[in-house]
């Protein structure tokens, strides 16, 4: 049997392109797999104070322009079974085009519960805005999600003397 000299070279070539291949994989340190009993935060309690803005109650000085300027507090427990709460996040947006208006973190306060005073600047438009708040722990998996509500309610409103608020 003859042999050219270029299959020899192409023979030889190829066996050693396979031989640094395998070499080259297996000085690699293998990725151990992630473990899958991880567990995700959980979210609970969420306060919204207040749930609802009446203009007619707020002093002149927090009415600015089309705007009114108040702080909304915003609590929450959140807790991680299996590891440790590294954020606890916050979506503010009007429920007649859902998109985020204010969004943020809020601080650890003791514990387990979470909160801030949110400095707000809403147009003065009858809405009713949904607050979404979630977690993400320190193995970047994401909690539950709570909501909760407020209402803001202009002067103007056909609304504005009879409004209830959202919760009791």
């Amino acid at each position: 049997m003859r042999v050219s000299v270029s299959s020899f070279l192409s023979l030889l070539l190829g066996g050693v392109l396979l031989g640094l291949g395998l070499w080259a994989l297996s000085g690699c340190d293998p990725v151990p797999a992630p473990e899958r009993n991880q567990q995700s935060p959980s979210v609970s309690a969420l306060q919204v104070v207040p749930d609802s803005i009446h203009q007619s109650d707020l002093p002149p000085d927090q009415i600015q322009d089309s705007t009114v300027q108040d702080t909304l507090v915003l609590s929450a427990r959140a807790t991680d079974p299996d590891g440790t709460v590294e954020r606890v996040v916050f979506v503010l947006e009007p429920s007649s085009a859902p998109r985020g208006v204010i969004s943020g973190q809020l601080p650890s306060v003791e514990g387990a519960l979470y909160g801030a005073g949110i400095p707000l600047s809403l147009p003065l438009v009858d809405e009713i805005y949904t607050v979404r708040v979630f977690a993400v722990d320190d193995d970047s998996l994401a909690s539950n999600q709570v909501t909760g509500q407020l209402r803001f309610v202009p002067a103007d409103s056909a609304n504005a003397a009879v409004a209830p608020p959202l919760s009791e």
